[in-house]
């Protein structure tokens, strides 16, 4: 017997042991479909797309830190699939935002972070090594040099606009993954969210919309 995989079984063991659940429709987008324990995951240019990864990420009696986002509401929080029973909110002095997460991270799987200023490398990479040990999987909106994962957006469309009447619905953008190492570039056209609150493929929510309008011109 070698020490290598001999069973479909045992791969899946292996990736969600790694891994942690991620949204249906966001899946795609994601290796094995799930998201890395103990790593950042920079998600920039969509907060929707930020919130529906945390939201998916969350299984039972799991703990969400929120750090330096003060415009989050529990009602989006809730939207987007975040326990906010079971959310720890913190407002960080400006300069210690990297040791309030490092704080955290033991007691939080998942957790949201906008830093506020540029950090020391050696505390970047600090909170990296913290993340690692305890597992936690940290979203940022921020860039980050480290994150093993990165997703971008592009191709914005913005729905329920007729000819000069009627009010935004929803909008729809194409989701880009890009990872360090071999991982494969991926991407996936979603609404986030779509017109019933809930992030979902493009082509699920489109039919029946009203006309798109370019995001330029809304």
């Amino acid at each position: 017997m070698t020490g290598k995989e001999t069973s479909p079984e045992a791969r899946l063991a292996r990736v969600e042991a790694a891994t942690r659940p991620a949204h249906a429709a966001l899946a795609p987008v994601l290796r094995d479909g799930r998201l890395p324990r103990g790593a950042v995951v920079s998600v920039q240019g969509d907060a929707g797309l930020l919130l529906a990864l945390a939201g998916g990420a969350v299984t039972r009696h799991d703990w969400v830190s929120i750090i330096g986002l003060g415009g989050l509401g529990p009602a989006a929080a809730k939207a987007y699939g975040i326990p906010w029973e079971r959310t720890a909110l913190a407002e960080t002095p400006v300069a210690q935002w990297a040791q309030v997460a490092a704080d955290l991270a033991p007691a939080t799987p998942i957790m949201l972070l906008q830093p506020t200023t540029p950090a020391p490398p050696r505390q970047l990479r600090r909170l990296e090594a913290i993340l690692r040990e305890t597992g936690t999987t940290l979203l940022t909106p921020a860039p980050w040099e480290g994150a093993v994962l990165t997703l971008t957006t592009s191709d914005v469309q913005t729905f329920g606009l007729g000819d000069g009447w009627g009010e935004i619905t929803h909008h729809a953008v194409t989701v880009h993954c890009t990872g360090r190492g071999r991982a494969r570039p991926r991407s996936q056209r979603l609404l986030p969210p779509g017109p019933d609150g809930t992030v979902q493929p493009l082509a699920a929510a489109e039919r029946g919309a009203t006309r798109p309008v370019d995001a330029a011109t809304a």
